[in-house]
């Protein structure tokens, strides 16, 4: 378990940090296919991962439908809010695999034997999880596999989570190869059929497309598979039972930073039920998932949210029904969580920290240079 956490805490990706942790796991947790997923801490969608061991793109469409419309056992809500972030699929069923659709669509048809998933969540929330499928010839998962995972969650899941800031502080720095804000595509629609088939797509698609993470192997242009997971999960979770109709997600890119997804159902009998648009994430998709990483809660969000506006403390009792005291408190508790002492410094710290880079990036500055003469705040590593 220590190697795990080391390969985990030495990762400057999602690819290595997943690709490090299953290759020291591998002699207790076997596994004939994996996936490591990221997920939003506040929705619980999709947001990309580690896929090139996971299932073969064609049953990706199914996957995902299962797991955000058509529900089953030991979805991701449900171990979050379990005292235990371990799945094992037969013992969720009693036995009887063929309750589970996920099971019958597509563990049995791929000639596997069990799915186990390790929700690797922290004290601030879930980040991502591991789904190992075990196949007929692979030992079963007993006690020491099950202590393992268990063990894993917590640490994995707060490596998970300052992995989160880390890569928002890197994207749109030259010196990491990823692209300013500046020279992102245009916007892309995409336009889906009930079975997830793309029906029609805008011109800078395809470019979106092949930044989002997918399975190993040659995306198809139609048909099952045509489509990363991201894309899939928040088409699937519109569709959901007591969905509003529209729904708004973001996903990790290769190498564009973050973007947001907004998925809709479409009216009408047309071919094409369902839209959605990708386009780069802009600075109010970025805040929220850096205060989650932070470990702000709710109120802490809400109160720093009117900091960076420009509220005094007064005020923000005012808009959040709150003593002036009771305001000073939640400040105090986002200073010590940000490593700041005051609320400029906190303003400082989240914009050179978090936004400053791909500013500088996108016009042209040389952010290295930038950086050693710059007198603001920095925030200290997160534990």
């Amino acid at each position: 378990m220590a190697a795990a956490v080391r390969a985990a805490g030495a990762a400057r990706g999602v690819d290595e940090f997943f690709d490090g942790v299953m290759r020291a796991v591998s002699p207790v947790l076997r596994s004939d296919v994996w996936a490591g997923i990221t997920i939003d801490p506040g929705t619980l969608m999709n947001t990309g991962g580690h896929y090139r061991q996971a299932v073969p793109l064609r049953y990706m469409p199914r996957m995902l439908d299962i797991e955000y419309r058509e529900g089953d056992v030991n979805g991701l809500p449900e171990l979050a809010r379990s005292p235990v972030p371990v799945g094992l699929l037969g013992d969720a069923v009693g036995g009887i695999h063929d309750r589970s659709p996920r099971f019958r669509d597509i563990i049995g048809p791929l000639g596997l034997r069990d799915e186990v998933r390790i929700l690797l969540r922290d004290r601030y929330g879930a980040w991502g999880a591991l789904i190992l499928g075990v196949g007929r010839d692979t030992p079963p998962f007993g006690p020491e596999a099950r202590a393992v995972a268990q063990g894993l969650a917590q640490p994995l899941g707060g490596i998970l989570r300052r992995l989160h800031l880390t890569r928002r502080a890197e994207e749109g720095d030259p010196s990491t190869g990823a692209p300013g804000p500046g020279r992102a595509p245009a916007p892309a629609l995409v336009l889906l059929d009930d079975a997830y088939t793309p029906v029609q797509a805008s011109p800078t698609a395809g470019l979106w497309l092949d930044e989002l993470p997918a399975p190993a192997g040659p995306r198809p242009a139609s048909g099952p598979g045509a489509l990363p997971p991201a894309l899939y999960a928040v088409a699937a979770a519109v569709r959901a039972p007591g969905s509003p109709g529209s729904l708004v997600s973001w996903a990790h890119t290769r190498t564009r930073g973050r973007v947001r997804l907004h998925a809709w159902r479409l009216a009408g009998q047309e071919p094409a039920r369902l839209a959605v648009a990708v386009e780069a994430a802009g600075p109010g998709d970025h805040i929220q998932i850096v205060m989650a990483a932070y470990g702000l809660t709710p109120r802490e969000r809400d109160i720093v949210a009117l900091v960076l506006r420009g509220h005094s403390t007064a005020e923000i009792g005012r808009a959040a029904r709150l003593s002036v005291h009771t305001v000073q408190e939640h400040l105090t508790s986002v200073f010590d969580k940000t490593g700041v002492r005051s609320r400029r410094d906190l303003v400082a710290a989240l914009f050179t920290r978090h936004y400053e880079p791909a500013l500088l990036a996108a016009d042209g500055t040389d952010v290295s240079a930038a950086r050693e003469t710059e007198r603001m705040p920095r925030v200290p590593p997160i534990t």
